[in-house]
């Protein structure tokens, strides 16, 4: 048995068009179209729960959000602005090696409702996938020629984010089954646990090393007591069953079978892991040139700026990751109506949350910088404006990321984050030596608007194709193709 949703495995509604390796099959008459869309078997929760799915999400994602901001905050009131610095280094060294190994499989592991791999499938690369990053966190650290303490300090924060990414692949399983409590909490947990772990570690002992193994404790500890008992309790399941199955599972990968569908899922989910590296590095990009030109004291600086940016997008993130799965299956079922007003409630919020983040900059900019952090932070609050005008573009780009992702259309976001970030970079390179900070924020502005434009554009082409094709009529009956569930 796998650990997988509760849906019926002979057939899943969806559109031919999303792919050609599939058995077609006959449309049995409970899968007819109707004025709703196509009626499945898992029908649609009502709008309730959505809403209740995106309030949780919020919470979930407003606190975790508050914590990576808190963990900054809680550095510069505690440390030193050089250990503001090496931490903001250490995030932007780890976080796009991470993002790349995710290969996404989260965003594939929601909008698979054909259910082509089983859960251990994601589990298992996940986990190989972190593993060899780390390796390659410890070698490039030792290669780009930081100093021990930076090494070791980035490492460790590097695996308390492996944890959070291993528990990344049992959220997935709970939003594909539109169960977001679960998924909320634990990131609270891990919000107010990180924030604490890093602050008592930092306060005892002045040094970053010992903060970052605090978290990673602190992490290890929501995973093991929070996210793996839940994910059973939610598919019913022992720990005794799970070993059961984690050993079947484990010898169907040492054969050629296993070893070949795990591969399949890794190649599937290598384009999104260069899109999600290319988002990554397009927001540290001016973190690496801000370091290079300016100095670690500049980068604490910039890094806590920007982390208000981030600290907005937390409700853009809640909302799109909560209607992800209403998208997806709006979209399988070509239910063109409920696509569009669920897509343009969430691009009106991303908006006026953008307009409200650059009018408290102009107003309240300097004065929240020196009163959050400490005085020295408020030093540049025309960066601050610079990077609240992006942040329009930044939220409604993501929101529309998560549509695009929905449809999944994945390879041709890779072109598109591939051109953000060169044009972060290009921007950083002119501007940055002779405008400084205020060079690194207009790189980022422009590149966000560039971001935006194209995930409209791919977003419009797929829906166009999908929403346009049109119905076959057997024998005065619409009748659409669908694809049969691989056993």
């Amino acid at each position: 048995m796998c650990i997988q949703s509760n849906v019926n495995e002979s057939i899943v509604a969806t559109l031919t068009l999303m792919s050609n390796e599939t058995e077609q099959v006959d449309v049995p008459a409970s899968f007819l179209p109707t004025s709703g869309g196509i009626e499945s078997e898992e029908p649609s929760m009502p709008t309730r729960v959505l809403l209740s799915n995106i309030a949780w999400m919020l919470v979930g994602n407003v606190l975790y959000g508050l914590s990576q901001w808190g963990q900054l905050v809680v550095l510069a009131k505690v440390g030193t602005i050089e250990i503001v610095g090496s931490f903001a280094l250490a995030m932007a060294v780890v976080l796009p090696v991470l993002m790349f190994s995710s290969l996404s499989l989260r965003s594939l592991q929601v909008t698979d409702y054909q259910r082509t791999h089983r859960f251990m499938e994601y589990v298992t690369l996940r986990i190989l996938t972190l593993g060899v990053s780390l390796a390659f966190i410890v070698v490039f650290g030792w290669v780009a020629g930081y100093t021990t303490t930076v090494v070791i300090s980035t490492t460790l924060i590097g695996a308390a984010k492996a944890v959070e990414y291993v528990s990344d692949i049992l959220y997935g399983s709970l939003q594909q089954k539109e169960n977001m409590s679960g998924i909320a909490i634990s990131m609270m947990l891990r919000a107010i646990l990180s924030v604490g772990a890093l602050s008592l570690g930092v306060y005892r002992t002045h040094s970053l090393v010992w903060g970052a193994a605090c978290m990673l404790v602190s992490s290890a500890l929501v995973l093991i007591g929070f996210d793996i008992p839940k994910i059973l309790a939610v598919g019913e399941f022992s720990p005794e069953t799970l070993m059961s199955e984690s050993r079947l599972y484990f010898r169907e990968l040492v054969t050629k079978h296993g070893a070949t569908k795990l591969w399949k899922l890794g190649k599937a989910g290598l384009p999104m892991g260069f899109v999600l590296m290319l988002v990554s590095l397009n927001l540290n990009i001016p973190r690496y040139f801000i370091q290079r030109n300016l100095g670690t004291h500049e980068l604490a600086i910039f890094s806590a700026i920007a982390t208000l940016l981030a600290a907005g997008s937390v409700a853009t993130n809640a909302a799109g990751q909560a209607a992800a799965p209403r998208l997806a299956k709006c979209f399988v079922n070509r239910d063109k109506r409920g696509f569009s007003k669920l897509l343009a409630a969430l691009v009106v919020a991303s908006l006026g949350l953008g307009s409200l983040g650059f009018a408290g900059a102009l107003i309240f900019g300097k004065q929240a910088m020196a009163f959050i952090y400490r005085p020295e932070y408020s030093a540049h609050p025309d960066v601050l404006v610079w990077l609240m005008g992006a942040s329009g573009f930044f939220y409604l780009g993501s929101t529309l990321g998560y549509a695009v992702t929905a449809v999944r259309c994945f390879t041709p976001q890779l072109p598109l984050f591939a051109s953000a970030a060169v044009t972060t970079a290009i921007g950083c390179i002119a501007l940055v030596p002779s405008q400084g900070l205020r060079g690194a924020a207009v790189a980022i502005l422009v590149s966000a608007v560039i971001q935006c434009a194209g995930s409209a554009c791919l977003l419009w082409n797929s829906c166009k194709r999908a929403f346009n094709e049109p119905v076959p009529i057997v024998n005065d009956r619409p009748f659409l193709r669908f694809q049969a569930l691989p056993r």
